[in-house]
C-alpha cells in the first residue's frame, strides 16, 4: 500500500508529494514542533497535482518563419498557365462568333433564298394577265415576256414581264387612268413592290442584279421604269426560256435568252448565287458553280454564248448557296 502511494505521488522529477510538502513546511517554519516530532497531518500544505497535458495537446515549439513571397520560377509558372488559359478562352470566343456568323448567314440566304422563288412566281404567273378588254388595251407584239443573255464572266440575265392589273366590278372598259371614272384595282394584282395594279395599266418588271455603291450585289425591280431593290448578296442570275417548239402548248427545250423564240416559251428556269454578309467562313474556297447542271454545261465548261451559267466564287471568305426553280407561264398554257 505504501508503495502504491508512493507511486501514486511521485512526480516526474522522481520526488513524492509527501517529501516536497515535508520539505516546504520545514523551510519555511510554517508549524512549531518538538525536536524529532512528526508534523501533523494537518498542519502539511499539500499542493494540487499538477495537470497532465495529453501529449497531442501539447503547445508546439515555434519555429522561425522566413519572409513570405514566390520566387522567380513560380511567377513564370503562373504567367504561362495565365497565358494558356487565356489562349484557351480566346479560341474559343473566336470559334463560337464564326459558328455564329455562319449560322447567320445561313438563316439570311434561306429567307431571301425563299422570297425571291415566291415573288418571281408570282410575277411569272401574272405575265400575260389581262382583265376584260378595255379600249386600250393591248400588249405591244405580244412581249409579255422577254429576257436578256448577258454573255459575261459572272455576270446575270435580267427577265422583263408584262401584265394589266384586274378591276372591280362595274368598271369602265373605256375609262383611262387619268379620269376620275378610271377603273379602281380590286387587290388581286400586284406588282413586285407591293403595289395594286389598275386593270388599265400596263405593268412592266425588269428583275436585274446590280451593285450598289458599296459593292454589295442587290436583286433590284424596276417597275414602269422606276427600280427598287429588293434583295442584298445576289451575286448572279441566270436565266433558261422553256419554249414550246412544236405548237402542242407544252415546252419542249430549255435555251438560253435570244435563242428561244420569246412568243412561244412556256416556262422559265431560274438559278440565283446568294452569298452571305460575313468574310470569316470556316473553309474559304474558290470555286464554280454550275447553274444549270452538267447536262447544260457539261464538265463546268460554259457553253458558246452563255458564260455567265459557270460562276466563278472568289475565295473570300463568304459563304455561298445556289438556288434554282422552275416557273410556268399560265397565260400562255391555254
Amino acid at each position: 500500500m505504501r508503495g502504491w502511494l508512493a507511486r501514486r505521488w511521485r512526480k516526474p522529477g522522481g520526488q513524492s508529494m509527501r517529501q516536497r510538502a515535508r520539505r516546504t513546511v520545514r523551510d519555511q517554519d510554517l508549524v512549531e514542533r518538538r525536536p524529532g516530532q512528526r508534523p501533523a497531518l494537518r498542519d502539511v500544505v499539500r499542493p494540487l497535482p499538477r495537470r497532465r497535458r495529453h501529449p497531442m495537446r501539447q503547445t508546439p515549439r515555434l519555429l522561425p518563419r522566413r519572409d513570405g513571397g514566390f520566387t522567380l520560377v513560380e511567377i513564370m509558372v503562373g504567367l504561362v498557365i495565365s497565358l494558356l488559359l487565356l489562349l484557351a478562352a480566346s479560341s474559343m470566343f473566336i470559334a463560337q462568333q464564326r459558328t455564329n456568323a455562319t449560322q447567320g448567314d445561313i438563316s439570311e440566304i434561306h429567307e431571301n433564298a425563299r422570297a425571291i422563288s415566291q415573288l418571281i412566281q408570282r410575277e411569272a404567273r401574272q405575265a400575260g394577265y389581262s382583265d376584260f378588254i378595255f379600249a386600250n388595251n393591248a400588249f405591244p407584239g405580244d412581249l409579255s415576256i422577254s429576257a436578256t443573255n448577258d454573255d459575261g464572266v459572272n455576270l446575270s440575265d435580267s427577265l422583263t414581264l408584262s401584265y394589266f392589273g384586274a378591276s372591280q366590278p362595274g368598271a369602265d372598259p373605256f375609262a383611262t387612268p387619268s379620269t376620275p371614272a378610271a377603273a379602281a384595282p380590286d387587290g388581286t394584282v400586284i406588282d413586285c413592290t407591293g403595289k395594286e395594279v389598275n386593270a388599265n395599266v400596263l405593268t412592266t418588271e425588269v428583275f436585274s442584279v446590280v451593285q450598289a455603291p458599296d459593292g454589295t450585289p442587290w436583286l433590284q425591280c424596276a417597275v414602269n421604269g422606276v427600280s427598287t431593290p429588293l434583295f442584298p448578296n445576289v451575286e448572279s442570275m441566270q436565266l433558261l426560256m422553256g419554249e414550246d417548239t412544236n405548237g402542242d402548248k407544252t415546252v419542249d427545250r430549255y435555251v438560253r435568252p435570244g435563242v428561244a423564240n420569246m412568243s412561244q416559251v412556256r416556262a422559265l428556269r431560274i438559278s440565283f448565287v446568294l452569298r452571305g454578309k460575313s468574310t470569316t467562313n470556316v473553309a474559304p474556297t474558290a470555286a464554280a458553280i454550275n447553274h444549270f447542271g452538267p447536262g447544260y454545261a457539261g464538265g463546268d465548261v460554259a457553253p458558246a454564248g452563255d458564260a455567265g451559267s459557270i460562276f466563278n466564287q472568289p475565295a473570300d471568305g463568304r459563304l455561298r448557296k445556289h438556288y434554282a426553280f422552275y416557273v410556268a407561264i399560265r397565260n400562255r398554257l391555254n
